[in-house]
């Protein structure tokens, strides 16, 4: 989904946000095009607050990423620094993770692309060309910020995206009022993570689904079916799944690993024992049985 500025006539490029359907953590990404030789940083801490200049080894896209993982942990990719926010699925308030201050919306690049159904477009057309700032928050399906603001909602999971426009661009030091600039929170509503990654792609799925225990996920077109635990594992789990069909089985090599969610997370191929095709439609499950010897 991408979030477009309307702005005299024109569409300009903000914000690109994705979901991953693996557990639900959101990536966010600040449009800009070209690439950067160096950073200039300052912070409000005593002694931090004169801007200094970093060079890059390398160019950098200009591009500004930033993840939000279902534990409530917050990347931001152009610094490697991290806040802590509530789990998503258990979001009870809004939180501003990030704000983004563009001396003008004309400098934002132009969205020459076809508009999807799914983009979101901002009419910012009584706007003129001098500085604007964005505040992004994070918050409950119903949280809406309190200045002019566009919203993404994920109502099944129960939280939302705001894109809001600060009734005031927020100051930078004299010299930089034509540069790009972004806030990022020193430290979020925690100190720590709120939740254990593992428990956190469950619970996601749990919320996603309505299931109180296992999720089952029946094939997709390349005919994985994933199998989503009722609890972390102590270690990745052996496994028997007897299917009704005798004539069709799963064996280990049909199973996909992944370390980062094999303790919570199981995806296998059906086969014909006798052809050994790949099974693409939903299978009836006779039995599941998982081991991580306890």
């Amino acid at each position: 989904m991408r979030v477009i500025i309307q702005n005299n006539g024109g569409l300009r490029k903000l914000l690109v946000v994705a979901s991953s359907d693996r557990d639900g953590s959101l990536t966010l990404v600040m449009r800009r095009e070209g690439v950067s030789r160096s950073r200039v940083s300052w912070s409000t801490k005593p002694g931090e607050q004169e801007p200094t200049q970093l060079s890059f080894d390398k160019p950098r896209p200009k591009n500004k990423r930033i993840t939000v993982h279902q534990s409530g942990r917050v990347n931001y990719h152009e610094n490697g620094h991290t806040i802590y926010i509530e789990p998503l699925t258990l979001i009870t308030q809004g939180t501003c993770i990030y704000c983004y201050r563009v001396p003008s919306l004309h400098k934002l690049d132009l969205h020459t692309e076809e508009v999807d159904e799914e983009d979101a477009i901002m009419d910012l057309s009584d706007l003129g060309n001098a500085p604007v700032s964005f505040s992004v928050w994070i918050g409950t399906a119903a949280f809406m910020p309190p200045g002019k603001a566009i919203k993404l909602t994920y109502d099944v999971e129960g939280y939302s995206i705001a894109i809001e426009v600060d009734a005031e661009p927020f100051p930078v030091p004299e010299g930089y009022e034509d540069h790009f600039v972004a806030i990022i929170p020193e430290r979020g509503p925690f100190l720590d993570q709120q939740m254990a990654e593992d428990q956190a792609m469950i619970s996601f799925h749990r919320t996603l689904t309505g299931s109180l225990g296992p999720v089952f996920y029946h094939p997709n077109g390349e005919g994985i079916v994933r199998l989503i635990f009722s609890v972390p594992m102590r270690i990745a789990p052996k496994f028997k799944i007897e299917l009704a069909d005798p004539d069709l089985h799963v064996a280990e090599q049909y199973v996909q690993r992944d370390a980062r969610s094999e303790k919570v997370m199981l995806r296998f191929k059906v086969r014909n024992r006798r052809t050994g095709q790949i099974i693409r439609q939903q299978v009836s499950v006779k039995s599941i049985e998982l081991d991580a010897e306890l």
